[in-house]
């Protein structure tokens, strides 16, 4: 019987009812309903509002403020051109550098001075052998430097000086392999862009050997292209004639001039002239003229000549230049300024050593202890005991009291005797380890002279043994790195004392100032050197145009005291730069070195090398490790050919940027340039760490347990390594958790099955520091090396 009428139940939609929405009609907001909400207020564009956050203006805006800029650098280049090279401003310094054999660069010199026919154009020779030509029609003023190619430090002195670098080249010829040499050390050290400089063909004898122009034309597109992957933008400017040399003239005097930021925060200067005031004596003050370049000198800082060293001011003597009546141009001192002994830089470069708060640990005995220690009677001791051991040896008044305590005395100094020959053991280890280690820095300085009469004796076979050896040990490291030999018969706990575990490379903490050692209360340390630098910078503009500082651009006369008088070579330039404040002290230094392409040479860490950092040049033997993020860096025994590391080593401070060059000099007195970069930092807190590798062998496995042997020899040594983490070869982890017997097997438990043919390793660290080895390299070094060698000879 169905449903009656009176049922009230109704059929209800479920939860999976498609519901549709409802068409919204006249639901809408009209204008009329919208203005009477909004009572007239305009809402902002969002477009707008996004755009005023970004400070973007509009087109015409962005052009005004293009052109504004455009003459600001055209009003500072003008400026700079009507002091630099002017007639009547400071002289452009032009370098000129021969990159062929058959260039004869005072012919070139001859042609550029001689291109203009002008009768108030004159050329003048400085003491150095600078020619200074002024050339009226061009309203300029050039200082052209001919350094001797074969002396290279003075080429780098004067490239990096330079204001513009010109190489000379022969078209027949093209580029020798010292031009090209030289040429590539100008590029990386010198001026990374910040010097313009321009390539010429010198075409007076060599072109008549071209006998077509074709020739002529496509030696001169082989010469391009293969500087034009060197360099970009290279053109060869033709140098055969005086319209050529009246071309170039022009282009240097047009040309926008760029300053070199290794040099702009300095002040320095070119001596156009200079002699000892006393030349008989060992020091005598030197006096220096020339144009003041970079900035303001003030007489109170400290001034760095290459090959010579770091000085004090005696005072500076700013010129000025008048015309008499017979219109010669004379030099008339304007000001003199004097240093303030209160304010003059000190030459201390060493910090004074405080053994009472060195490390804040170790203490001084006083002169009441050093008496009581003499006076101490003498005792009856073993053979070989040191004074301390003997302190602790009772004495035969003392030993005479009880039976009883001399046999206890036995005993403990039995046990004592015990621990003290360990101790030895350690200790001649210790001592074996730095004498290898200072053998391996030492080089034989023989020269090596080939004589094919007596090929055999003077070949120095020993200098072959090192080179084999160091050859081998590299190619042993680069097959198993850090790995080393657990000795049998010393405890490994006493080999390996100074290492220590780390649980996590990159996280676990080392504190930068722990056993430090005692070369490094000799040093200075900033607390913070990016701050330092900018403390400096704003100093700088402060005291620019100040009444008691030298002003830059002007011709000055420098009076340099206690200098060591030294004979120089026919046509040295001599160079000054103005040193910044604690440029004089020693730090630690880390460069990053990049391993030049040409060079094969594999250089062991602390080995010797030569160092160009900017404008100064020193050498030392450095220690490696890797560049990397974090706060410690691994430690790399040998610097392999094609590779980057970090050099650390103790040398003067130096403020970034600073190209670095190094050289490692042969027992001939040869160098090589073996590297390239730049100074990373001055910081003695980076942290190197030496790594080394206990290998073990697992003897049996069962699951993820294994039974290891070889690592260690006795249980005391498994006992004493027990907390530091295991590693395999084919990345699994473990820890040891037992002895098993006398041999030094070891229970070792892991996070997975190990494989038969793995092998079990355990990272060991300790922290190394650079040794003090800094040596300046100065004129006189150098003459006694050449004495020697010909005295050798």
């Amino acid at each position: 019987m169905g449903p009656t009428s009176d049922n009230n139940d109704v059929h209800r939609p479920g939860a999976l009812k498609q519901q549709n929405k409802r068409f919204k009609s006249g639901r809408h907001r009209s204008q009329h309903e919208i203005k009477r909400s909004t009572k007239g207020r305009v809402a902002e564009k969002k477009h707008a509002r996004s755009l005023k956050r970004l400070n973007v203006t509009n087109k015409q805006d962005r052009l005004n403020t293009a052109i504004q800029i455009r003459k600001q650098k055209l009003q500072a280049n003008r400026e700079i051109r009507q002091t630099i090279g002017a007639i009547d401003g400071v002289p452009q310094i032009i370098t000129v550098i021969p990159l062929s054999s058959d260039v004869n660069i005072y012919s070139i010199i001859e042609l550029l001075t001689n291109s203009i026919d002008d009768k108030k154009s004159f050329d003048e020779a400085t003491q150095c052998g600078a020619r200074i030509y002024t050339c009226s029609k061009l309203r300029s003023k050039f200082c052209f430097l001919t350094p001797t190619v074969t002396n290279l430090e003075n080429v780098l002195d004067a490239a990096k000086m330079s204001d513009t670098i010109i190489y000379v080249l022969s078209s027949s010829n093209g580029i020798s392999i010292e031009g090209d040499y030289l040429l590539d050390l100008i590029n990386v050290h010198c001026l990374s862009g910040n010097v313009i400089y321009s390539i010429i063909e010198s075409n007076d004898d060599s072109m008549s050997t071209i006998s077509s122009s074709t020739s002529r034309n496509s030696s001169l597109k082989n010469l391009e292209k293969y500087l034009e992957k060197k360099f970009s933008n290279v053109k060869l400017i033709p140098l055969n004639n005086p319209q050529d040399g009246q071309r170039l003239l022009s282009k240097l005097t047009q040309q926008k001039l760029i300053k070199i930021t290794k040099t702009f925060s300095r002040p320095y200067l070119f001596a156009q002239t200079f002699s000892y005031l006393n030349p008989k004596s060992s020091k005598s003050t030197l006096k220096l003229s020339g144009y003041l370049r970079g900035i303001d000198l003030s007489p109170n800082d400290l001034v760095y000549i290459p090959n010579l060293g770091t000085f004090q001011l005696e005072k500076i003597e700013q010129h000025q230049f008048q015309r008499d009546s017979d219109g010669i141009i004379k030099t008339i001192v304007d000001k003199t300024f004097i240093p303030d002994p209160k304010l003059q830089r000190s030459l201390v470069f060493e910090a004074e050593q405080d053994p009472m708060n060195f490390d804040q640990e170790q203490t001084w005995p006083t002169k009441e202890d050093i008496q009581q220690s003499e006076r101490q009677l003498k005792k009856r001791v073993p053979k070989g005991t040191s004074q301390y051991q003997a302190a602790w040896i009772l004495s035969d008044d003392e030993d005479n009291d009880s039976l009883n305590q001399q046999n206890d005395f036995d005993e403990d100094h039995q046990e004592m005797m015990t621990d003290y020959a360990d101790d030895l053991q350690s200790i001649k280890l210790d001592k074996e380890e730095d004498e290898e280690e200072e053998e391996e820095e030492e080089e034989e300085m023989d020269e090596l002279v080939m004589n094919p009469n007596n090929y055999d004796e003077k070949t120095d076979l020993e200098e072959d043994k090192q080179t084999l050896k160091k050859l081998k040990e590299a190619k042993l490291d680069e097959q198993f790195p850090d790995e080393v030999d657990t000795p049998m018969d010393v405890p490994a706990r006493v080999r390996f004392q100074k290492y220590r575990g780390l649980k996590s490379f990159r996280t676990t903490k080392w504190d930068p100032k722990e056993n430090l050692p005692s070369d490094y209360g000799r040093i200075y340390q900033f607390p913070n050197f990016r701050a330092m630098i900018k403390q400096i910078q704003s100093e700088q503009e402060h005291n620019q145009h100040k009444q008691d500082h030298a002003q830059v651009h002007s011709y000055v006369t420098l009076y340099v005291k206690d200098v060591p008088v030294s004979r120089f070579e026919p046509g040295h330039h001599l160079f000054v730069t103005g040193l910044l404040p604690y440029e004089q002290c020693l730090s630690v230094l880390n460069i990053v070195l990049n391993r030049t392409n040409d060079s094969e040479i594999i250089l062991k860490s602390k080995e010797r090398l030569i160092f160009h950092v900017g404008f100064r040049r020193f050498a030392s033997s450095p220690i490696y490790s890797q560049h990397s993020n974090g706060v410690k860096h691994k430690f790399e025994r040998f610097f392999r050919p094609r590779q980057t590391l970090v050099a650390t080593c103790f040398g003067p401070i130096t403020y970034p940027p600073a190209s670095v060059l190094a050289f490692k000099q042969f027992p001939d007195g040869r160098q090589e340039l073996v590297a390239t970069g730049s100074l990373l930092s001055v910081n003695p807190d980076r942290i190197i760490l030496k790594r080394i590798v206990l290998s073990g062998h697992p003897l049996k496995i069962h699951k993820r347990s294994a039974v290891v042997r070889y690592m260690f020899f006795n249980p005391d040594d498994v006992n004493w390594f027990k907390p530091i983490e295991l590693r395999t070869r084919w990345g699994r982890r473990g820890h040891i958790k037992e002895s098993l017997g006398t041999h030094g097997h070891m229970k070792c438990q892991f996070d997975g099955i190990l494989k038969s043919q793995d092998t079990v390793f355990m990272n060991l660290y300790k922290r190394i520091y650079p040794k003090w080895t800094y040596e300046p390299l100065s004129i006189q070094q150098q003459q006694q090396q050449e004495n020697n060698e010909e005295n050798m000879q």
